[in-house]
This record gives structure tokens, sequence and C-alpha cells, in this order.
């Protein structure tokens, strides 16, 4: 699996910023970027399954193919 990562920043009202606070408090989320991150994938997978497989086929990929 490739380790690089790329910064995606957005902006977000106080007041969904504190529900993403409080969902991570409650939930099993490390932090805000972490319930983020899952929440992207969740909407991709939702949205665009088969963008979201070829996603995870290219990670798991064994090394040296393509």
């Amino acid at each position: 699996m490739n380790k690089e990562t790329k910064v995606v920043a957005t902006r977000v009202t106080p007041q969904l910023a504190e529900l993403i606070k409080d969902i991570c408090r409650r939930d099993a989320h490390v932090n805000p970027a972490d319930f983020i991150r899952d929440a992207v994938r969740e909407k991709i997978q939702r949205d665009a399954p088969e963008l979201y497989s070829e996603l995870f086929r290219i990670e798991k990929a064994p090394e040296g193919s393509k």
C-alpha cells in the first residue's frame, strides 16, 4: 500500500466542527481527521462503488505490479 498522503483542507461552520468533535468522542474515531477520512470513504463507496473498488485494487496490488 502506498504510504504517501496528500492534505485536503476544507472549511466548516463552527457548529459542524463541534458536531464532528462530539461524534469523535462518542465513536471510535481518533480525531476529526480520522472521522472525515472514514466519511469520505463511505461517501465514495456509496456513490461511486466502481471507483472505490478500483482504489483498493490498486492499493492492494503486489509490489512491482500495476
